[in-house]
């Protein structure tokens, strides 16, 4: 239970942290920190727009909220994601301060092609790809913290997952289309660090390390992933991110499966209100 103890430890220190600079994390529905354009909104009702589109996913995310967008704010999440292997529909709350965001809901995820696993004690890409006439559906109930903790010329990256996989046939596992690793249901938890540089002279880039564990208690198994991070702002609509985590230790032989690259393409956002900032007043004598 290394990870599950690191996830609540997350979730009970990162309330104590001092204020982080903006930084956006990874993660299949993973949250990001405060960005500068969104800083001197006005807090106000609103409704807003987040559309992922990259190597092999599309995940458009629509909040309904009060505060500022993308910002510190409160509400609801409604995130439907397609990819070559599934769909999933998210539901749930969040709330993101200016250096901590914590959400809970749950996911309903459709296969449309991966099956329900028979249990054995590891998985090749052979045994996902059997046909055993039982496609995989299910729910997760879902709760993540993280947090971005200033520190020197970046952030230390901190998040806590807890998953509870409801709705999978006695006696059989599932991949699990998040976390990309394969659960004995209902219980999975992941807990992630990582250091990250906040570059340019304006803040608009970010480059990082990231580890990450994985427990999987009824599997009695766990999952190790090193890899890399980065986001680049174009304007306050658009920003490139990438992220890419590669197993090293692991009871499965899933290849780049078992690796987490839903975050490898570009980032659109949107919000009512929206005011693209406030222009300097120009002082006497200027031009």
């Amino acid at each position: 239970m290394r990870a599950a103890t690191l996830a609540f430890a997350l979730v009970v220190l990162a309330p104590c942290a001092a204020r982080a600079e903006p930084f956006a994390l990874p993660q299949s529905e993973l949250p990001e920190m405060h960005e500068g354009h969104w800083r001197s909104e006005e807090a106000r009702p609103f409704m807003a727009l987040r559309l992922d589109a990259g190597y092999l996913y599309l995940k458009p995310r629509v909040s309904f909220g009060w505060g500022k967008p993308f910002n510190m704010w409160g509400g609801v999440d409604l995130v439907p994601t397609v990819t070559p292997d599934a769909t999933t529909e998210y539901g749930g709350l969040r709330l993101q301060l200016d250096w901590f965001e914590l959400r809970a809901g749950a996911r309903f995820v459709h296969g449309f092609s991966r099956q329900y696993l028979p249990q054995q004690p590891s998985y090749s890409l052979v045994d996902l790809s059997e046909d055993f006439q039982r496609v995989s559906n299910y729910v997760a109930f879902e709760a993540e913290a993280t947090a971005a903790i200033p520190a020197g010329p970046g952030n230390i990256l901190a998040l806590a997952t807890a998953e509870s996989i409801q709705f999978v046939p006695a006696m059989t596992n599932v991949f699990d289309e998040t976390l990309h690793v394969v659960v004995d249901p209902p219980q999975v938890y992941r807990a992630r660090l990582g250091y990250s540089l906040i570059l340019g002279r304006e803040k608009t880039g970010r480059l990082g390390l990231l580890v990450e564990g994985i427990e999987i208690p009824d599997r009695h198994a766990q999952v190790f992933r090193v890899g890399l991070t980065g986001s680049f702002d174009i304007d306050d609509h658009l920003q490139f991110v990438a992220t890419v985590m590669i197993p090293i230790i692991t009871p499965d032989s899933l290849g780049l499966l078992g690796a987490d690259y839903t975050e490898l393409g570009i980032r659109w956002r949107w919000a009512t209100g929206h005011t693209h900032g406030v222009p300097r007043e120009r002082l006497p004598g200027e031009q």
